[in-house]
């Protein structure tokens, strides 16, 4: 999925997809950017990036130092399921990002690393109330258990990035079902990264600025964007006048 604004081309992938990976290396060698966000902080740069072939899952008790609880739960939960699908599609978790800074690299493109922290996301998770993580917990059981939904939402990874029209359903849904989780895991992160890429855009103003990102968080980001550069470029006008 892409979606291009003025200079600023926002180009959504899955992290577990073959697919993604031969679309990040030809946007690049199609549009030639002058800088690449790349949607990961440094922690989770310098993991993915570690030539360890022995990597070790850091253990309970730091995650819950670093995330809290809940977070550390939610990361070791997203993170089975995420090398479950790796290993059915054989296929490394991550490797659309790690593929967007070796591409950077093989061409001399500089990077950045444009995502939020993650311990602040997974702190935000682990500080939702104990009442309403109940709540939430039973809502999901509810939801995952109704055929309709699974029916409704159902997309084949093998064909890699689902359509935009099924991602603005599920994160529509989403977005109605569990707006607390929402905002933090997506609205909070799509704001922070297009802050970024303003900064980015700023100081890059010659040439195009890639974002690669999943590709749920681009619908919302090029709305953000969109209304961001029109805000810059009335005041621009404004001032001219």
């Amino acid at each position: 999925m892409i979606k291009i604004i003025g200079n600023v081309i926002l180009l959504g992938t899955s992290h577990v997809s073959k697919q993604s990976t031969l679309q990040i290396k030809q946007t690049i060698e199609k549009y030639n950017p002058e800088v690449v966000g790349i949607e990961l902080d440094y922690g989770r740069f310098k993991s993915l990036m570690s030539k360890s072939k022995n990597k070790k899952n850091p253990k309970f008790s730091h995650l819950v130092k670093e995330f809290g609880l809940t977070g550390a739960l939610f990361t070791i939960i997203a993170g089975h399921f995420q090398n479950k699908i790796g290993k059915k599609m054989k296929i490394e978790p991550g490797i659309d990002m790690k593929t967007a800074y070796l591409e950077s690299r093989k061409y001399k493109i500089p990077t950045s690393l444009i995502d939020l922290n993650i311990k602040k996301t997974m702190r935000k998770i682990s500080n939702i109330s104990t009442l309403k993580k109940l709540g939430l917990f039973f809502k999901l059981i509810i939801t995952s258990l109704n055929p309709k939904n699974s029916k409704k939402y159902q997309f084949d990874i093998n064909k890699g990035v689902p359509s935009e029209k099924t991602i603005l359903q599920i994160f529509k849904f989403l977005k109605g079902e569990f707006p607390q989780i929402y905002n933090i895991l997506i609205e909070d992160r799509n704001k922070f990264m297009v802050k970024k890429i303003l900064y980015l855009r700023e100081r890059h103003n010659t040439g195009y600025i890639l974002a690669v990102v999943g590709a749920g968080h681009v619908p919302g980001m090029y709305n953000l964007l969109e209304n961001e550069i029109k805000n810059i470029l009335n005041k621009r006008d404004y001032n001219m006048s």
